[in-house]
Formats: structure tokens, C-alpha cells, sequence
């Protein structure tokens, strides 16, 4: 990149952005889906310095990036949903002009954008109690300062996401550190589904 732009302001209105400018509610889950996101790319997970937090993963600087573009009204929080204004979109279409990719970058670049519409699907139905349970047993090393990880029933939740069809009898297994027989069992007895 040859000029120097605020990542972490760029990213928060790339993830506002993505999955057609889906809001995302509340800041919990922005952080988690930000987390989400931004662990898949090592080169620029370090730059947002995430830490175990009283509801997990948390970026300090992220979270300040979003109050900015929040008083410069380029997102806007109305009921724990955050999504990106069209002055917010101006914002992002002016800082991806001024960058200058090289091929690798532009690729990245992709692969960012797709991860960030794949992350908001897949996570767009889950509560903020829901995605702390499947960021807690998956990432246990976020969980130190939490101050809900001890009152989160995940064997209830991970049944509720089952039921909704968020999360198969796999995910479950692996998250719980199950055999796949024992998920399935878990499953069996307690859901009124039918399970092929």
C-alpha cells in the first residue's frame, strides 16, 4: 500500500459494509464477528491487538475506530444495531481509491471481503449469548477475564442452534471436546427432531 490510511477505521466500515450493509447487532457482536474475521489473516490480526475481555475477544483499538466513524456519522447505532450510513459508504469508496494494491494485496483484499460476507451470514441469526458460546469453546484463550463464561449453558444454547439449524451435530461435537456418537446421543435425546 503506498499511502497511509487508518486501518482499523477502514475495517470497521468494510465489515459495516459487507453481506449487503446488513447491520449487526450490538457491539459485542461486531467485536466477535471482527475477531472472527481478522483471525484468519495473521499479516493483520496483530494490528487490532486483541485480548481476553469480560465478554471475550475485545479490541480496544477497534472499538475506538467505531466511536470515531460513529461521530463522524459514518455508522450509526440505533437500538444495539450498528450498520454504515451512506456517508460511511463514501468514506469506504474514497479510502479503497487511495490505495494502490499489488497483486497479492488485491487478492487479500478479496479473500477480507469474502470472509467478512461468509462470517455475517453464518452468525447473523446468532444472539450475543450465543456467539460468546461458540467463541468461548473455541477459543478458550479469550476466556480468562471474561465475566459470563461461567453462566453460559452451552450445552442449552448449542441445542437451541441446533434446532435453528445454525450449527450441526459436528460443530457440536467438536466444540463440547465430544465423540461425534456422544453429540449425537446428546441430540437425539434432547430435541423432538428428526435426525437423518
Amino acid at each position: 500500500m503506498t499511502k497511509n490510511i487508518d486501518l482499523h477505521t477502514h475495517f470497521v466500515l468494510k465489515i459495516l459494509n459487507g453481506l449487503n450493509s446488513d447491520p449487526i447487532d450490538g457491539k459485542v457482536k461486531f467485536q466477535k464477528i471482527a475477531f472472527l474475521v481478522l483471525r484468519n489473516f495473521e499479516e493483520i490480526f496483530e494490528f487490532f491487538d486483541f485480548k481476553a475481555h469480560r465478554f471475550g475477544p475485545y479490541s480496544e483499538s477497534l472499538d475506538y475506530a467505531l466511536e470515531e466513524t460513529k461521530n463522524r456519522e459514518e455508522t450509526l447505532m440505533e437500538k444495539e444495531a450498528i450498520g454504515i450510513t451512506e456517508s460511511g459508504k463514501k468514506k469506504l469508496n474514497e479510502l479503497d481509491s487511495i490505495i494502490e494494491l499489488s497483486q497479492k494485496e488485491k487478492y487479500n483484499k478479496e479473500l477480507i471481503e469474502k470472509a467478512i460476507n461468509n462470517i455475517k451470514d453464518d452468525f447473523k441469526n446468532f444472539t450475543s449469548d450465543e456467539i460468546l458460546a461458540f467463541i468461548y469453546k473455541g477459543f478458550p484463550d479469550y476466556i480468562s477475564d471474561s465475566i459470563v463464561a461461567d453462566k453460559i449453558d452451552y450445552e442449552k444454547i448449542y441445542l437451541e442452534l441446533y434446532e435453528k439449524g445454525e450449527l450441526g451435530i459436528s460443530k457440536i461435537a467438536e466444540l463440547m471436546g465430544w465423540e461425534f456418537q456422544k453429540a449425537y446421543d446428546f441430540i437425539k435425546n434432547n430435541t423432538k427432531l428428526q435426525i437423518l
